[in-house]
């Protein structure tokens, strides 16, 4: 089965905490990201904040992308509340954590700082242990507290 494929399948759902902290950690991430969405879909003010954080990270087209990340980040959200398509929802997630901490983040570090105090900072972005979070839940899947568990089952 090609790589890509592996994203769409369904993994035996986990059991016990691991199914626990799998829902925890998909709700949080989830409802995050789908009221930020939101929020620079359908607000004035989030889409503006949007658009001068992509021109200040020097992100291309922030017009047009902004509402275009807003709309992913509150669709995937939702769906990784849901636990639909968890994998690629939260492998596009994880991929617009990696991005903003790389952009807008980096920018937030001060300068000058020692290599073990820029990790510092750098580890205390809220996009890098998000992201983190994320990877781990296109890996292993959504877990048992899922609508694609239960429909997998069937």
């Amino acid at each position: 089965m090609p790589s890509w494929r592996c994203l769409f399948t369904v993994p035996p759902p986990r059991q016990g905490v691991e199914a626990l902290l799998l829902l925890l950690a998909r709700v949080v991430a989830g409802v995050m990201f789908c009221v930020s969405g939101w929020n620079k879909v359908f607000t004035d003010a989030g889409r503006e904040r949007m658009v001068h954080t992509l021109i200040d990270a020097g992100i291309p087209f922030p017009v047009v992308s902004a509402p275009v990340l807003g709309g992913i980040e509150w669709i995937a959200g939702g769906l990784l509340v849901l636990g639909l398509l968890s994998r690629p929802s939260a492998l596009l997630l994880a991929a617009i954590c990696a991005v903003a901490a790389l952009t807008d983040g980096i920018a937030r570090i001060p300068a000058g700082l020692s290599v073990p105090d820029w990790l510092s900072w750098f580890f205390y972005l809220s996009e890098v242990p998000l992201g983190v979070l994320l990877l781990w839940v296109a890996a292993v899947g959504s877990g048992r507290f899922a609508i694609e568990a239960r429909a997998a089952l069937q």
